[in-house]
């Protein structure tokens, strides 16, 4: 096998694990939606300012220089990140990316919990629901056990609304974990 990766980040310092990503990846395009974006340290290696769909497309276009693996022999493509990310990926894959990618290829997303109770189907708080998209027909996943799921069937605005289950408690949290970790100041 090998890895042609796609790494994204929203700003430069939050990249981490190059080396590992590096040794991981055969070859590899580095993407930040800042400029001046990332230098790339290997040859077979390249950067691209914007998000990972506009990269993937001018990777493959050759925009981006030589491609030592062509998307088009990419068999598998695992996405990995936020749901809007994910989302774009499952989209752009049926349209800007089509002309791009291999028919026989596989997509799946690495689907996100907000609760990983550990206890494996039993609190439903990671209850995924999947849309066949041929049939229509709605089924459930529990995402604690199941993380890994096809992206065509995944059913993205359900994701949103369970991942955003939790956002006043995180925020909540967040906040006392700063108060209570902020320095005092000597009296």
């Amino acid at each position: 096998s090998r890895v042609l990766y796609f790494a994204g980040y929203r700003r430069m310092s939050d990249r981490y694990k190059v080396d590992e990503i590096e040794a991981a990846a055969d070859a590899g395009v580095w993407c930040c939606d800042e400029g001046p974006g990332f230098t790339p340290t290997r040859p077979q290696d390249h950067a691209f300012v914007g998000n990972i769909v506009e990269a993937m497309r001018a990777y493959a276009s050759g925009r981006l220089g030589a491609r030592p693996i062509e998307l088009n022999e990419c068999d598998r493509i695992i996405a990995i990140g936020s749901d809007k990310m994910m989302a774009a990926v499952a989209a752009a894959r049926h349209n800007v990316l089509a002309p791009y990618l291999s028919q026989r290829h596989v997509a799946l997303g690495s689907i996100n919990s907000p609760m990983q109770c550990m206890m494996k189907e039993i609190c439903a708080q990671c209850l995924q629901p999947h849309r066949d998209p041929v049939t229509g027909k709605v089924s459930y996943v529990f995402s604690c056990f199941n993380q890994d799921q096809l992206l065509d069937d995944v059913d993205f605005p359900g994701l949103d609304t369970r991942l955003r289950q939790n956002a006043v408690q995180e925020k909540l949290t967040a906040r006392w974990v700063a108060r209570v970790s902020a320095p005092v100041a000597p009296d």
